[in-house]
Parts: C-alpha cells; structure tokens; sequence
C-alpha cells in the first residue's frame, strides 16, 4: 500500500518479518543480537541497549532510517560521537551514505535515510540488507568502543 499524506502504512508485518531478515543478511556470528520493536522502531543491539542499530519507517516522508544509535548517558552519547568521529573515514569506506550527528535529547546517531514509499518486500529486502551493512561495518568498531570505555578487565 503505498503511502498517502494523512495515512499510515500498516507497519506490522513489515517489523514482524524484519528481525529474520537481518539475521538472514549476516554471517552467523552476528546473529545473536536482540531485539525488541518499540512503537514504530526496530531496534537491534549486542547486550548494550543503549548502543542499538534502528530501523525507523518515517511515513510521512516516505522514507526508512536505518543507523546506530546512542540513547544512553549523555556522557555515553558524546563519546560515541567523539569515537566515530574520528572513524568516519573508515566508516564511509564500508557505509558511504553514513552521517554522523547529535541528535535529540542528547543523543547521537550514525545514520542514512533511503526511499520507501511503502513497507512491501522491496522495503523490507533494502531494509534488512542495510541494517546488516551497519552491523558488519560498525559492530567492531562499537566493540573496540566499549572495550575502551569500559577499560581492561
């Protein structure tokens, strides 16, 4: 169904089917993550929810986001951007729509948006292929952040 102004696409098989989609676009050692919908976001993480990757369906302007996202301390969140600001070489090699900024309540975000004028299987196919490009570009580099946040153990 495509989306008309004032009209919501239905959104819930499209974020049903997404998590297995993911998986299915990933090496298997990538395929452990969680997961958990909240209102009209998908959120993806490793243990960390703070630090998730998101699928989010703006239908209004008919277009998905996809990126890593920092919602935890604002301490937690400037450092992410200060980490991957000096990455962003690095990830515009693996990701080059990626941008990186501040973002609302403190947050930040390592994102992209793309067109999808409904969630059908062409969205959900781009969709899940994107969301894994994010996974296995940045999820070492996420690691090597916590790792260095968190220090030796």
């Amino acid at each position: 169904m495509p989306v008309r102004p004032g009209r919501r696409s239905p959104s819930a098989p499209f974020y049903q089917a997404l998590p297995s989609q993911v998986a299915g676009a990933l090496p298997v050692e990538l395929r452990g993550f969680e997961h958990r919908r909240v209102s009209g976001v998908m959120k993806f993480h490793y243990g960390r929810p703070e630090t998730h990757y998101e699928a989010w369906y703006h239908s209004a302007q008919g277009r998905v986001e996809v990126g890593l996202h920092f919602e935890g301390s604002r301490e937690l969140n400037q450092a992410g951007l200060e980490f991957f600001r000096a990455r962003m070489v690095e990830v515009k090699g693996g990701l080059p729509n990626a941008e990186l900024e501040p973002w609302d309540r403190g947050w930040a975000r390592l994102y992209e948006t793309f067109p999808a004028a409904s969630l059908d299987h062409e969205a959900l196919c781009a969709t899940a292929r994107r969301v894994a490009d994010y996974v296995l570009t940045l999820q070492p580099l996420l690691e090597q952040f916590w790792s260095d946040l968190d220090g030796p153990a």
